[in-house]
Parts: C-alpha cells; sequence; structure tokens
C-alpha cells in the first residue's frame, strides 16, 4: 500500500514538473509571439501611413537631382515663381507685388467676383493637389541625404495658402498671354515687356518645376471671358511660344501644362510611326559616315523628328544651337523622364544627334551642310552642349525611336564599295584641280599604254 502511495505521489510530482516546464514553454513562446506581434504591427501602421509616390494624375516633377546638379541653373527660375515648387524664395520676391497687379487687373477687366475665382479653385483644390508629384517618383536612384539636401517630401503650401498662391500665379499668366498678344492692355509703364525681362519670363515659364495645370489655368480663362470677348487660351499660349511653333500648329490638341506644350510643338503633327523592338546599341559619328560615303542634307521639314535616310543621303532638319535651347531642351528631357518615359521623343533625337557628334570636326561638317547653326561660336562648345545633355540619362536600346535609321546607317557604313566609292571621289575628284590632274594622269597612263602595245607590236 505504501508503495503504491509512494508511486502515486512521485506520478503527481512528475505530472506538477511537466505542467510547469510546459506552462514555461508556453510562457517563452507567448513572450516571442508578443514580440512578432508588436513588430508585426508596427510594420502595418508604417503601410498604412504610405501614400503612393506615383499617380496617373502627377505631370508636373521636381528635376531629378542627379540630372538637375548638371546645370541647376537651366531649370531654376530667374525671376518669377509659379506654382508651389519655388513659392517662397527670395531671389524671387520681387516680382510677388506684380502679380497681384496683374490678378487684379484681370479681374476688373472680366467683371467676375473674386468669390467666383476662389469657389472655383477651392472645388478643383484636390485635382490640383494630384497634379504636383510631392515625392521622388522617377527612376534614378537617389540616397537619402540627396534627397533630404534639395526636397521635401510634401508641398510647401497647403490649405488657403495653397489655394490664394495658385489664383494669383494663374491670374498672373492670364493676364501676361493676353498682354503679350494685344499691346493696347499693357500700361504705359510695363517693365515686363522689357526685352531682358521678357526673354527671362519666357525662360521661367517653360521650367518642368515651375507649372500650373493647364486645366486649372482655362477654367479660370474661361470664367474671365465667358463671352468669347477674347482667343481661347490655347490660341494666346502658342503666341506668346511662338518662336516654338515652327509647324504652326492650330490649338486642337490637349496639353498638361506649360512645358508640355512646347513638347507637343516639336512632335509630327501626323501619325508617328510605332516604335521598333530592335536591339540598338551605336552609330557612327558625322564623319565616320561622311567618310563612308553619306552625304548629309539639311531637310526642309519643321519638325525636328523628321530624320530620313535614303540613297546614301541622311537628311536632317536644320536645328539652330543658342544658349537660350540649352534650358528649353533640359526642360524637356526631364518631363520626358518623368511624365512620358516609353514615349521619350526629345530624348530619343538628341541622343540620336549625340551619336553623330564627338569633336568639333562632327560639328563643322553639320554646319558646312546646313543642319546644325552653331550661334554659341564655337565648335567645341556646340559638340559639349549635345554631350552633356545627355550625362545620368539613359535611353532604352530597345525602344528607341531612331533605331531603325540607325540600322540602315550602319549597314551602309559596313559595306566597302561606299567607303572606296567616297575615298576615290574625295581623293581624286573632289575639286576642279584634282579632276583636272586626275583625268591628265588617265590620259597619260592610257597614251603610255598604247605606246607600249604599238612597240611591242612593231618589234
Amino acid at each position: 500500500m505504501g508503495d503504491i502511495e509512494s508511486a502515486s505521489a512521485k506520478i503527481a510530482i512528475q505530472d506538477c514538473a511537466g505542467n510547469a516546464e510546459t506552462e514555461m514553454e508556453n510562457s517563452a513562446l507567448n513572450d516571442i509571439e508578443n514580440q512578432y506581434n508588436g513588430l508585426v504591427n508596427h510594420i502595418e501602421g508604417m503601410l498604412e501611413g504610405v501614400k503612393s509616390t506615383s499617380s496617373s494624375e502627377h505631370c508636373i516633377f521636381r528635376v531629378p537631382i542627379k540630372v538637375r546638379k548638371i546645370n541647376a541653373a537651366a531649370y531654376t527660375p530667374r525671376i518669377v515663381s509659379i506654382g508651389p515648387f519655388h513659392h517662397g524664395s527670395e531671389r524671387l520676391q520681387s516680382m510677388e507685388a506684380q502679380k497681384l497687379c496683374y490678378f487684379k487687373k484681370l479681374i476688373r477687366q472680366g467683371n467676375v467676383r473674386l468669390k467666383d475665382y476662389v469657389r472655383l479653385v477651392k472645388e478643383q483644390e484636390q485635382r490640383i493637389h494630384r497634379c504636383y508629384a510631392e515625392t521622388y517618383s522617377n527612376k534614378l536612384p537617389l540616397s537619402g541625404d540627396d534627397f533630404a539636401e534639395t526636397y521635401s517630401n510634401k508641398l510647401p503650401l497647403s490649405g488657403d495658402d495653397f489655394l490664394t498662391m495658385i489664383l494669383v500665379d494663374a491670374g498672373f499668366i492670364i493676364e501676361l498671354l493676353l498682354r503679350s498678344k494685344f499691346y493696347k492692355l499693357r500700361d504705359e509703364n510695363d517693365y515686363l515687356f522689357n526685352d531682358w525681362i521678357f526673354n527671362d519670363l519666357h525662360h521661367d515659364l517653360k521650367l518642368l518645376e515651375n507649372q500650373l495645370p493647364f486645366f486649372i489655368l482655362y477654367a479660370l480663362f474661361n470664367l474671365t471671358f465667358a463671352l468669347d470677348k477674347f482667343p481661347r487660351l490655347l490660341e494666346l499660349a502658342l503666341h506668346f511660344f511662338h518662336n516654338v511653333n515652327k509647324q504652326n500648329r492650330l490649338p486642337n490638341f490637349n496639353v498638361c501644362h506649360f512645358t508640355d506644350l512646347i513638347r507637343t510643338l516639336y512632335l509630327p503633327t501626323s501619325k508617328r510611326p510605332p516604335r521598333t523592338r530592335e536591339q540598338f546599341k551605336f552609330l557612327h559619328t558625322a564623319t565616320e559616315l561622311h567618310e563612308a560615303g553619306v552625304k548629309f542634307k539639311v531637310g526642309s521639314s519643321k519638325c525636328l523628328l523628321d530624320i530620313k535616310f535614303s540613297k546614301g543621303v541622311l537628311e536632317i532638319p536644320c536645328f539652330k544651337i543658342q544658349d537660350k535651347t540649352i534650358p528649353s531642351i533640359r526642360n524637356l528631357m526631364a518631363l520626358e523622364l518623368c511624365l512620358y518615359p516609353y514615349d521619350s521623343y526629345i530624348i530619343d533625337y538628341i541622343f540620336f544627334m549625340d551619336y553623330l557628334i564627338n569633336t568639333p570636326k562632327d560639328v563643322d561638317l553639320l554646319v558646312q551642310n546646313g543642319i546644325l547653326v552653331n550661334w554659341l561660336g564655337d565648335s567645341g562648345e556646340a559638340a559639349n552642349f549635345f554631350n552633356s545633355l545627355c550625362t545620368e540619362i539613359t535611353v532604352s536600346s530597345k525602344n528607341f525611336y531612331f533605331s531603325s535609321l540607325c540600322e540602315d546607317l550602319n549597314a551602309y557604313y559596313k559595306d566597302p564599295w561606299h567607303m572606296w566609292k567616297a575615298t576615290l571621289k574625295r581623293d581624286y575628284f573632289s575639286t576642279p584641280w584634282r579632276i583636272a590632274s586626275t583625268t591628265a594622269a588617265i590620259i597619260l597612263l592610257v597614251l603610255t599604254f598604247i605606246q607600249t602595245s604599238c612597240y611591242c607590236v612593231l618589234y
């Protein structure tokens, strides 16, 4: 009996020990689980607070830092800030009073209550906000330090301050376009139309970071001039940027903002051919192609992208290189990086020209044929213009707009007959004197042959 009780006691003790051990294991597991739960809850909280960095409505971007650092002045307004990205800059404060004056004149001539303007902008507030990419949202790598150095994650303004800025900037732009078109609307001492100031305004209104959504300009313009007193807003914008409208485009297309308008004016008016998916890697320089027999001819087309190659002749529309070309092209390329990565026509054009131009000798060749007009003066500067534009920008070798054209040029270059024919023409028939001397040498050679033949027959 005692043995049974002793055995029962041992079993009870073992059970208690086992239960205690199990409880300890469960407690340890619970502690680990609680740690996991804490981490899970922390990450879930982070994910819930995340807002998408991209939106289909984003159309106004900050220029990628690695691109901006190459030539910051090309992306920075000189005298006027438009939109939130450069608002409040001390350098640009002198124009704020002038913007208010222009807005005041617009209200008076439109006979529209200020409350109506405010109501319209307030109703569109969220849509306007969505047009601005508040965070860095493109393909280039960016360190946290670089990001903090230049950009913040949020727009600098919100609420009433944001709406006030949009309204004043929009009113200023509309009044500026009107005065640019109609001289009688200008004040007697309107200094904004002094040549150097007006040129700076032109520069500033082309910048990607210095834009308002076109739809809000359009809405405010139509509210002000509901009775068709003036031409449509897009007509006024085309007049303001008339020096870019080489193709005489009619105002029958949609744009996101002025930078997008400038890009549209460079694109072909007719239906663009589909992009090929051929792998493209390389194109010879203009000098190398010329030595292989390719002839260069200035194209008659007003569209820069209308480049053709047929029967050994490369036809390229005329392109003028001048100081104001640099910021304009750079901002168009930045726009395509952010908004049109798969339809980068301007980037592809610049890369094509960069392939052709490596040295001042390439520039001289294109200038001689009327393809380039170099207002920079020095051929080396012109070559550097194209070479530097492509720094920190990549082009897709499988989506290159000119890939078929480049393959045709490379195939022509590889044909030895073309090289031989070009060498013969260059070395023996390039000038009247060389033609004469070559002809004389051929005649002398023929006569010598005839004389030798006759001598052999006689003797």
